[in-house]
């Protein structure tokens, strides 16, 4: 039931996602529904917790992992741009989108937005930059891949490798090392199959 109220929730919107279009889905009766969730409202809760889980938790959990070198830091968190099964932005607009209509969503929204920014921030902090600089390089940091998801900029794996040291020099101020980048480049290449 949560597998198919999430692809509908990304596919067709929240106003799509009711037990009886659900249960016509998944081919089973209506009632079956009930032996999982209380009501419509539970279900719904359930979808925004397993989005924090993914969209937030994998954000707040990178940034937080101990690493040598700031460069090293960031690109971990650069780990979730990379990786839908940590960060799916399909379901993150799905929710954004949900969010401009329900009040409390856009609650959690903006208040996952804020700790996502947090962690970034405080992992620039950890390697020395003063509060203010860290809370820029951090908005800087997550709007910019917030908002190449939001405008459907979708750069190839390629194009993106390629930009990869500029990317990091920018958003901490030092170049990584050849071997931080090549690691990095093996493991998404990897991820590509």
């Amino acid at each position: 039931w949560l597998a198919a109220a999430r692809r509908t929730l990304i596919g067709e919107g929240i106003d799509r996602v009711k037990v009886a279009v659900l249960a016509e889905q998944l081919d089973v009766a209506r009632s079956s529904f009930y032996w999982y969730f209380r009501d419509r409202q539970e279900l719904a809760d359930a979808l925004l917790d397993e989005w924090a889980q993914l969209n937030t938790d994998s954000i707040i959990e990178r940034a937080a992992r101990p690493a040598a070198t700031i460069t090293a830091a960031v690109l971990g968190v650069f780990e979730c741009c990379a990786d839908p099964e940590l960060f799916d932005p399909r379901l993150e607009f799905a929710v954004r989108e949900w969010a401009r209509r329900d009040p409390s969503v856009m609650a959690r929204l903006v208040a996952a937005d804020d700790a996502r920014i947090d962690a970034i921030t405080r992992l620039l902090r950890r390697f020395g930059f003063g509060a203010t600089e860290a809370l820029v390089r951090a908005r800087v940091q997550y709007h910019s891949q917030i908002g190449m998801y939001a405008v459907g900029v979708e750069p190839t794996t390629d194009e993106r490798l390629k930009l990869l040291p500029t990317y990091v020099r920018v958003f901490t101020g030092v170049d990584a090392s050849p071997a931080e980048l090549t690691a990095f480049r093996r493991w998404v290449r990897a991820l590509a199959g």
